[in-house]
């Protein structure tokens, strides 16, 4: 779909139909997945078999969302996070290593806290 043009991209990217054939995108409100024994969900959770395992950490409908914002931005791929500060929390881990150490200066915290109020 390299060749497409935002619109259709807006609304197109990132769709896949499930079993039950839909036109539009499904909205998954579930916290939990179903597993065909202990043992698959064993290897889900250790990750060596890929498939959803619990919504915070994999969800079909974040994933959409996180294609289609990926071709809307002409990027790789997409990170999508629940909150702002998890963003930024994510944006900083990304940027540091271990023996890093990371400096705040409160005066900077509050200017930004003010900025972004605004």
């Amino acid at each position: 779909m390299k060749d497409l043009k935002f619109d259709t991209k807006a609304i197109r990217e990132g769709y896949r139909t499930t079993q039950e054939q839909e036109h539009s995108e499904a909205i998954f409100l579930t916290s939990s997945f179903v597993f065909d024994s202990a043992e698959q969900a064993a290897s889900r959770f250790s990750k060596e078999e890929p498939g959803n395992i619990y919504a915070r950490f994999t969800n079909p409908t974040v994933d959409a969302f996180e294609k289609k914002l990926a071709a809307l931005e002409g990027a790789q791929a997409c990170v999508a996070t629940s909150s702002g500060m998890a963003a930024i929390f994510a944006s900083i881990m990304a940027l540091v290593e271990s023996s890093n150490r990371v400096i705040i200066l409160l005066l900077r915290v509050i200017c930004l806290a003010l900025l972004l109020s605004y």
